[in-house]
C-alpha cells in the first residue's frame, strides 16, 4: 500500500512543484535508493526488465530510482530533466496476465525514457499497450495488481490509471493525491475492485490526503509535505482488520504486513531538482536528507551495489525498529533527528555549488 501527493505552482508558498510518496511493501523488503546515469545504446538493444525483455531507448537520461531490491524497476524516482514518478498499486476487475512489466518496470522504462511528465504519461501507455502488465509484485507473497501512476514535471502533473491493458488519463490543476483506489470518476466505477480496494483503504487514504493539500493549498512547503507523509490516522488502532491501514506513514501491526519501506520528497523550482529521502522505513522517525544530481556519482549506490545498499537500508532500519518498538527512548531520539533534520536541511539551502552539495550529501548519508 502507498500515498503519492502533489502540488503545483499555484499551490504552494515558493512557486514549486513539490512532489511526495511513501513507499509501503512488506517490513522485511529492503528499499534502496541508486543512480543509473545516463547512457546512449546501440540501435536493436534490448533490456532485461524484472520477468521480460523489452526494446532498450537509444538514449536513457539519469535516474535517481527508490525501488525494493530485488526488482529492476523502481516505485518512484526522478530523472535528470525533473520528471518525477510514483505509482499505485490498485485492484480492479481485470484478469492478471502472465508475467510481463511490473508497475515499477513502466515507471523506470518512462523516466529513463522522458523529457516531460507529459511524454511519460505518452511513454507509460505505449508500454502497457505493447508489452501489458503482470507478475508477482510480492516479496514473499504472491501479490499481483494494476497501477497508477502520478507523473510530474517542472510544469505540470498527471494522474494516470489502468486495468489491464485499459487505461485513464487526468491533468492535474493544483494538488491531487493517489493511493491504492481507482480515483478517475468513470474509469473507477467501470473497472474497480471494491472489495479489495475497501480492504486497502486507498479511498479513505486519499480522502485524507487529499483533504491535508486542501487546507495548506497555496501556501504548501517541503515540510507541510514531510507532515503529511509522516501522518498516523490511528496508529494505535485495536481493530484487527484496519490495524494501520488507515495510516499514510504506515506501521505494520497485528494482521497488517505493509510497512512504509522508504520515503521521498521532490522540490522543483527555478530549474533546480531538489531531493529529500529517508532511505530507511518509516518516516516518522527517519530524517529527510537531501540529494541532487551532482556530477560526483560516486555518492550513490549503483546498480551493481544492490548488497551494500541493502546493507545500509537494514542497518538504518536496526536503529528505527530500536524506537518504534520502545527500546530507545523515543522522545530523546526525535529530539534529535529533528535538530540534524533541520541542520541538512539549512546546509542544503544555503549550498551555492556542486561542492558544497556534495558535501551536505556526504553528511547526511554518512558516506564520508
Amino acid at each position: 500500500m502507498c500515498d503519492t501527493i502533489v502540488a503545483l505552482r499555484n499551490s504552494t508558498s515558493d512557486g514549486s512543484v513539490l512532489f511526495g510518496k511513501n513507499s509501503d511493501r512488506e517490513k522485511e523488503e529492503p528499499h534502496i535508493i541508486i543512480r543509473v546515469p545516463a547512457k546512449e545504446h546501440r540501435k536493436g538493444e534490448r533490456v532485461r526488465c524484472t520477468y521480460i525483455e523489452v526494446e532498450q531507448s537509444e538514449m536513457t537520461y539519469d535516474c535517481i530510482l527508490c525501488k525494493p531490491s530485488w526488482i529492476w524497476g523502481a516505485e518512484m524516482g526522478v530523472n535528470e530533466n525533473g520528471v518525477v514518478i510514483g505509482n499505485e498499486a490498485v485492484f480492479t476487475n481485470q484478469k492478471q496476465g502472465p508475467p510481463a512489466l511490473l508497475g515499477m518496470d513502466i515507471l523506470r522504462l518512462a523516466l529513463e525514457r522522458s523529457k516531460t511528465a507529459k511524454e511519460a504519461v505518452d511513454n507509460i501507455i505505449y508500454l502497457i499497450e505493447r508489452y501489458g502488465q503482470g507478475g508477482k509484485c510480492g516479496y514473499t507473497k504472491d501479490l499481483r495488481y494494476h497501477n497508477s501512476f502520478l507523473i510530474a514535471d517542472f510544469n505540470y502533473a498527471w494522474v494516470l490509471e489502468t486495468a489491464g491493458s485499459y487505461w485513464a488519463v487526468e491533468e492535474v490543476k493544483d494538488v491531487r493525491s493517489i493511493s491504492n483506489a481507482l480515483s478517475i470518476k468513470d474509469f473507477k466505477e467501470k473497472y474497480e475492485n471494491r472489495l479489495i480496494t475497501k480492504f486497502s483503504c486507498g479511498d479513505f487514504r486519499q480522502s485524507l490526503t487529499a483533504g491535508m493539500l486542501e487546507e495548506k493549498k497555496g501556501r504548501l512547503t517541503v515540510e507541510d509535505f514531510k507532515a503529511i507523509l509522516r501522518n498516523h490516522h490511528n496508529l494505535n488502532s485495536k481493530n484487527i482488520l484496519y490495524g494501520s491501514m488507515k495510516n499514510i506513514c504506515m506501521h505494520s501491526k497485528s494482521i497488517i504486513s505493509s510497512e512504509t519501506t522508504g520515503s521521498l520528497i521532490v522540490e522543483l523550482i527555478d530549474g533546480e531538482i531538489n531531493i529529500f529521502a529517508t532511505g530507511s522505513s518509516l518516516p516518522c522517525l527517519s530524517i529527510y536528507k537531501p540529494l541532487w544530481f551532482v556530477k560526483n556519482s560516486d555518492l550513490f549506490y549503483s546498480e551493481d551495489e544492490v548488497e551494500p545498499a541493502v546493507d545500509y537500508w537494514k542497518r538504518q532500519r536496526e536503529t528505527i525498529e530500536q524506537v518504534a518498538e520502545g527500546k530507545r527512548d523515543r522522545t530523546a531520539y526525535l529530539e534529535n533527528r529533528d535538530r540534524i533534520e533541520k541542520e541538512l536541511f539549512e546546509l542544503a539551502r544555503s549550498a551555492r555549488d556542486e561542492l558544497e552539495r556534495e558535501e551536505v550529501i556526504k553528511k547526511g548519508w554518512r558516506m564520508m
